[in-house]
């Protein structure tokens, strides 16, 4: 299961999730990872663009986090991609932690209902970068002297493929 941060101007257009051009980054890693779109379950911490596409504001997340949740329990995912640092910090409760730091970090998302025991139903979680921000870091010319944004994602994915598999 990938989840993403909000719409962009496409996906709200359509309902849609990552359909844009960040969808079709997006539809490439899951081809590079041996799957299909439809092999996995694509959704948004939000279910609507904010304003100007800023960044989400918390009473946001807050009133849209039970669908996602919702969402989550009824796929059971073996594993969650989080799409950037803002679904990361959602899924992970760890808003104190960087991007990097999360991509380092062993996370899990609870996928525990509310009349569970907290910690009953631990996902896998995997944080790294949204699509869109690699296409920027791309249309910058990153960082010749380090892996590439698209590599670090690449990276990522195969490990996440790792642990769908392990389960």
């Amino acid at each position: 299961m990938f989840v993403g941060e909000a719409p962009g101007a496409d996906e709200d257009a359509r309902g849609e999730p990552f359909v844009g051009r960040a969808g079709l980054r997006l539809n490439q890693w899951i081809q590079a990872i041996g799957l299909r779109r439809e092999d996995v379950y694509i959704a948004n911490v939000l279910k609507c663009r904010p304003p100007n596409n800023r960044d989400p504001r918390p009473e946001e997340v807050d009133k849209c986090s039970p669908f996602l949740k919702a969402q989550i329990r009824a796929i059971a995912p073996r594993v969650i991609v989080a799409l950037g640092r803002h679904a990361g910090m959602l899924l992970s409760g760890r808003e104190d932690m960087s991007l990097r730091a999360m991509r380092m970090a062993r996370l899990t998302y609870d996928a525990s209902a509310a009349n569970e025991p907290a910690g009953t139903r631990q996902t896998p979680l995997i944080v790294t970068y949204h699509p869109a921000y690699v296409l920027r870091q791309e249309g910058q010319g990153g960082n010749a002297n380090s892996s590439t944004a698209n590599d670090v994602v690449m990276e990522d994915l195969r490990r996440a493929v790792q642990i769908a598999q392990e389960k």
